[in-house]
């Protein structure tokens, strides 16, 4: 009997063995890791004003970091998905960039609900992600941070197929609360809806895109403003005060194409921006790119461009009525006459080497040519007389693993 029992004991924890080590298998084909990570460093010939934060010294902490994306598939239907994202830059924040379930029922419909990418431009998604784009430096005059990068809500996309073309028709909506830089300044703005539409279209080595997002009832807290725009207000010059406030929406328009082969690529991108809120200029603004591949290598150059100005409401304060009221005016015209234009002209020559299938190298180097008196992109400038024409160089290490 005591050898039976010893034969059943063992028999049973060989199963719960077997179960557990098959249990742990399962599990850990559900999970998927992978990540990417890229050093860059930058150099701007200038010593009155610096251009995405890059001054006349080398500098590496701008735009190298490191993230590590995974992916639980709960069903054959259902996963969920995370970013967690380490950025080197003081003017960015690290932690949770996506957090997402996808439900995916079938291969037409997808749908996702949580923390996700505003799926604006052609690389949001992948943004972040060097290696998966020819720059160093997507073009800031297209890329730049006039809308957000992320929105908590839902999208919905359904894609077909007709007549040998594949199409994807995507749908979102959610809000956002957060900060956006502003003038060198962090300001909490929230965004109570966010909502938008892409529609793609690809065949062979050809893709389209064109989107439209429209974000509206927005609160900021900017003291100055909200202050000023409250004595305006009490003085009766209300639609002077309302210019403001945050009261308003902006839309963005969007549209891509893109040939690539295996020797050579070429592709467009254009974005427009109309907003009713002062601090947000009218924008529009494209570039052309185009290169050649002799792998490993890679040579390209692009041109990118962009327009912008500011819609300001008539003073409509009265001069000569009264000390008071003139200083008011004074002020207001102060606030509006110095707001920030973006016009930019650039062009950018590089170089990449795949030196592993995994890794590459990069050079780049970028001809500003802004508008003197305007900001022009420049994230910062110490010398009102400075022409706005510099030249910036970068060198990049990409990896994704």
């Amino acid at each position: 009997m005591g050898i039976l029992l010893k034969s059943a004991l063992v028999s049973s924890l060989l199963f719960a063995q077997h179960s557990f080590a098959r249990a742990s298998d399962e599990l850990s084909e559900r999970f998927e890791f992978n990540g990417f990570a890229r050093v860059v460093a930058g150099y701007l010939d200038e010593s009155s004003a610096t251009f995405q934060d890059y001054g006349n010294d080398i500098d590496l902490s701008q735009q190298s970091l490191i993230a590590l994306q995974g992916e639980f598939r709960i069903s054959d239907a259902l996963s969920i998905s995370s970013q967690l994202l380490a950025h080197s830059s003081a003017e960015r924040d690290s932690g949770v960039e996506w957090l997402y379930l996808t439900y995916q029922p079938n291969n037409n419909w997808r749908f996702k609900l949580g923390k996700l990418r505003t799926p604006f431009f052609r690389y949001s998604d992948t943004i972040d992600v060097g290696f998966a784009y020819p720059w160093i430096s997507p073009p800031q005059q297209v890329y730049s941070g006039f809308l957000f990068s992320n929105y908590e809500g839902v999208t919905g996309s359904y894609l077909f197929s007709y007549g040998g073309v594949n199409f994807d028709l995507e749908a979102y909506y959610g809000r956002y609360d957060g900060e956006i830089t502003r003038e060198d300044e962090r300001v909490d703005l929230e965004a109570d809806e966010i909502k938008g539409l892409i529609f793609s279209a690809s065949k062979g080595n050809l893709t389209a895109r064109i989107s439209a997002t429209q974000s509206s009832d927005f609160f900021a807290d900017v003291p100055a403003f909200t202050q000023f725009s409250e004595i305006l207000e009490r003085a009766g010059f209300t639609e002077n005060a309302e210019s403001l406030r945050f009261n308003g929406k902006v839309t963005g328009y969007q549209a891509n194409i893109n040939y690539d082969t295996l020797d050579y690529f070429l592709a467009a991108e254009w974005t427009r921006i109309r907003s009713d809120l002062l601090v947000v200029p009218q924008v529009d603004a494209y570039y052309f790119t185009a290169g050649y591949n002799f792998y490993p290598f890679q040579i390209h150059a692009s041109y990118s461009t962009s327009d912008t100005n500011n819609i300001v409401p008539v003073n409509q304060i009265p001069p000569g009525v009264s000390p008071q009221l003139d200083q008011i005016s004074f002020v207001y015209e102060q606030i509006t006459g110095n707001l920030p234009e973006y016009d930019l002209d650039s062009v950018t020559l590089g170089a990449r080497w795949d030196f592993l299938h995994n890794m590459s190298a990069k050079a780049e180097i970028t001809v500003l040519d802004g508008e003197p008196g305007q900001r022009s992109f420049y994230s910062e400038i110490a010398d009102p007389s400075f022409d706005r024409k510099a030249t910036l160089y970068q060198v990049a290490i990409e990896w994704v693993f």
